[in-house]
């Protein structure tokens, strides 16, 4: 086979591979442009359905308000475009033009080469804007699927994963470990607690002392008692019971002929009469209690 056959037939070969991928490319591109048209279809059909209504109510707002009734027009389905689809066919054209650019430096470059080393120049065949757009749609849904597939995959790999490590665990309580009596050794041995501080607590008196404060009371305020002379050398006789006065628990006692209270923690005497109680007072002078 001559120089010239083997080039005639790489080429044949080369237009062969070329025509299948057109056909293929040709077939995708049909399928988004039904799958384009079913989406426009259902889009103009909404829109008319919408508009009518307006259209319905702006009728029935003139005819209550008198005004002549000027209705939304409806365009016919080639006409009519969705926000989406104008935003697409914008950034459509942008797109196609960018890559016809592209495609023209790219065959500009080949052609060069190809004159340079004596070969046949076949350019890269530019495609319609139309099919340019279907091949990228479907591109993008091609990238859209493999990303899917492996999501998928991953899932499937972890779903997988957990079943193993759930079938292959195994539950272990836990179990503290045994020790004898001379492994934990001899109880440990702590100072019995003792309180540093003396106890300040008032402690209750003795019906004597009571007396006796009684006593140094009576000296200290006959007069202001209404006594003619100082009582505290007569008799002071214990009631045998115990009041409770101002919060205070008190020894009743009687001396010539009056009734006094005097605390049992000796922190207060009282002259007792008509009810009530008059707090008698101490001088802290003369003191008689040795008496």
């Amino acid at each position: 086979m001559s120089k010239e056959e083997k080039k005639a037939k790489k080429l044949a070969k080369k237009e062969e591979k070329q025509a299948k991928k057109q056909a293929k490319v040709d077939k995708a591109n049909a399928k988004a442009q039904a799958k384009a048209e079913k989406k426009h279809a259902k889009a103009y059909g909404k829109f008319v359905k919408d508009t009518e209504k307006k259209n319905k109510k702006l009728q029935e707002k003139a005819a209550s308000s008198g005004t002549d009734f000027v209705p939304i027009a409806i365009p016919e389905i080639d006409v009519f475009q969705t926000k989406k689809e104008i935003k697409a066919i914008k950034s459509g054209k942008k797109a196609y033009a960018k890559y016809v650019k592209k495609l023209d430096k790219k065959n500009a470059k080949l052609e060069k080469k190809c004159a340079k080393k004596g070969r046949p120049f076949v350019p890269i065949a530019v495609p319609s804007e139309e099919e340019f757009l279907n091949t990228a749609a479907a591109e993008k849904n091609k990238v859209g699927k493999i990303i899917l597939s492996i999501i998928l995959i991953l899932l499937i790999w972890f779903l997988i994963y957990f079943i193993v490590t759930y079938i292959g665990y195994e539950y272990r309580p836990h179990t503290p470990e045994e020790t004898t009596a001379s492994e934990q050794g001899a109880p440990a041995v702590y100072e019995t607690y003792s309180n540093p501080h003396n106890i300040t607590t008032t402690p209750d008196y003795s019906i004597a002392d009571a007396k006796l404060y009684l006593k140094q009371s009576l000296s200290d305020n006959w007069s202001k008692l209404g006594y003619s002379s100082d009582p505290s050398g007569s008799a002071i006789s214990y009631n045998n019971r115990i009041e409770k006065i101002n919060g205070a628990d008190c020894y009743m006692f009687t001396c010539s002929g009056k009734t006094f209270a005097v605390a049992v923690k000796l922190s207060a005497a009282y002259y007792c009469h008509n009810g009530e109680y008059t707090p008698i007072g101490f001088n802290d002078t003369d003191i008689i209690f040795g008496e």
